[in-house]
């Protein structure tokens, strides 16, 4: 286990969050589909990357988890447009690439993992 993994390990073990349980499955299969990511915590949640940040959770909201699909820190306008699926409707854009996926609750994650996975690949390029 790396540094970086036992910190975002034990960010989870702090949070009482009602979707706690579910971000867990969501992470497992971010590294699950894109196994070269590093993990860390950024913007006090937890972030993964490549050669730069592509996902970044956010549990701000009570009862919700939202996976914020990006391509850095700062906007890359000059990068080709990235195509997903809307995941059932969980898929909403905020802008050229930079998209947020919202999961309402621990069932919504288990629903929508299967092609969650297939977009979080195509969205890091590994897939």
């Amino acid at each position: 286990m790396s540094v970086e993994q036992s910190v975002v390990d034990a960010w989870f073990d702090e949070q009482s969050h009602a979707m706690t349980d579910a971000a867990r499955e969501v992470r497992a299969s971010i590294l699950r589909v894109v196994p070269a990511a590093t993990e860390s915590i950024k913007w006090q949640a937890p972030n993964f990357a490549l050669d730069d940040d592509f996902a970044t959770f956010s549990m701000r909201r009570p009862g919700v988890l939202q996976v914020i699909l990006h391509t850095g820190a700062k906007p890359k306008p000059e990068r080709h447009a990235i195509e997903l699926g809307d995941l059932g409707g969980r898929l909403r854009w905020a802008g050229h690439n930079r998209a947020v996926i919202t999961f309402t609750s621990p069932e919504d994650v288990t629903a929508a993992l299967p092609q969650f996975e297939r977009e979080i690949a195509r969205w890091a390029g590994t897939g």
